[in-house]
């Protein structure tokens, strides 16, 4: 069944990004073609400007919902995508975060990629809005099930009885996300020791 919402989720993000991008292209294309028509007039440049940057809101608006359903980068594999993630970490926050994946990259199916690496985008969001973190490190391993992602930081952590009982959305979203690949998360946390999040997963 979640292979089939991620196909879903996939053909809707490629419609939404080549449909609707093709057709804001070529309205700020038109724009363009406006403003030199309107070149000596102030006021109706004016209104172009706004034109034109209403256009590119809107523009990145549709490139975000298209990421959110299906995360281009994981058209290169999970393992770039990671990277990309990390990167993208470490660019808005300033923390430093290693990525260390041992051996083959695994193999996993689109909804399980995608789950995989929705929990750890979101793990990385929690890490900048509340942990505190000076260091993060995320890792990808054998084990005797299949593969683990651990996610560590050296934050000030959390009570994991309190966000389980309604205290964190997005650690609702994660528990639901790999109950839906048939994944094991696990959360290790406590006030001033770091948490650490896990999730164990059947490669494909």
């Amino acid at each position: 069944m979640e292979a089939v919402r991620e196909a879903e989720r996939k053909h809707i993000a490629m419609e939404v990004h080549d449909e609707l991008g093709q057709m804001l292209t070529a309205l700020k294309m038109n724009v363009s073609l406006l403003e030199m028509q309107l070149a000596n007039d102030s006021a109706a440049m004016h209104k172009v400007d706004e034109m034109r940057a209403l256009v590119d809101k809107t523009i990145q608006i549709v490139r975000n919902v298209a990421s959110h359903l299906r995360p281009v980068a994981l058209n290169f594999g999970l393992a770039s995508a990671l990277e990309w993630l990390v990167d993208d970490f470490k660019r808005h926050t300033r923390i430093p975060c290693h990525l260390h994946i041992q051996g083959a990259e695994p193999r996993f199916s689109d909804a399980r990629a995608t789950a995989i690496f929705r929990i750890a985008q979101e793990s990385l969001t929690n890490v900048a809005r509340h942990a505190g973190a000076s260091r993060v490190k995320i890792t990808i391993s054998r084990i005797n099930s299949g593969v683990e992602l651990r996610i560590s930081d050296d934050g000030r952590g959390f009570d994991t009885v309190e966000a389980g009982a309604g205290y964190s959305y997005g650690l609702q979203g994660m528990v639901e996300r790999a109950r839906l690949i048939d994944a094991k998360l696990h959360i290790e946390s406590a006030q001033h020791t770091g948490t650490v999040i896990s999730i164990d997963v059947a490669e494909d």
